[in-house]
């Protein structure tokens, strides 16, 4: 009951605080606190981030900060989409199968698969209940404007989805 809380307080978070196109309110997330890093359940290590974003966007600049700060600098890859066509269009097939229209989106891999795709800014120490929850419900959870679930059999999404995730052109954090 505690991580189902936890998950859809993570939803109503990442809700409010999405930067879509035409709307730059900011909304911060709560701080880290102990009791989180403390209860963290997964391998840190074998978490890694992959998220598409904008320079000029505050939500994918705190997440770029927040991800290397509670993972570790190399847990981040980020793919610039201002001025590279080749993530542009990578992102335009994120479109194409989610629907996303804002950045930051953020692909959550856990042990080299997909778990989690989330639109906006979310709490980064809650990453392992994402996945936790993924497991449980065996398949891709996307987390935008409500949660949704990618089920496991559908493997071709998900592949094309790992791809999209795994093979933009990496730019600087």
């Amino acid at each position: 009951m505690k991580k189902a809380l936890g998950v859809l307080l993570l939803v109503v978070i990442v809700f409010t605080s999405m930067c879509i196109s035409g709307n730059q309110s900011t909304t911060s997330i709560p701080p880290s606190s102990s009791t989180a890093t403390e209860t963290f359940t997964l391998d840190k290590a074998k978490f890694h981030f992959y998220m598409y974003g904008l320079a000029t966007c505050p939500h994918c600049k705190k997440m770029k900060e927040e991800i290397p700060k509670f993972f570790g600098k190399e847990a981040l890859t980020y793919y610039e989409l201002q001025g590279n066509d080749y993530n542009g269009k990578m992102f335009e097939q994120l479109y194409q199968i989610l629907g996303v229209t804002g950045v930051p989106v953020t692909g959550i891999f856990y042990d080299g698969k997909l778990y989690a795709i989330v639109n906006g800014e979310f709490p980064v120490e809650y990453a392992d209940d994402l996945v936790e929850e993924a497991k449980n419900v065996k398949g891709v959870l996307f987390i935008a404007d409500k949660t949704y679930l990618i089920p496991e059999n559908k493997t071709e999404i998900i592949n094309k989805l790992e791809y999209i995730f795994t093979n933009g052109e990496p730019s600087e954090v």
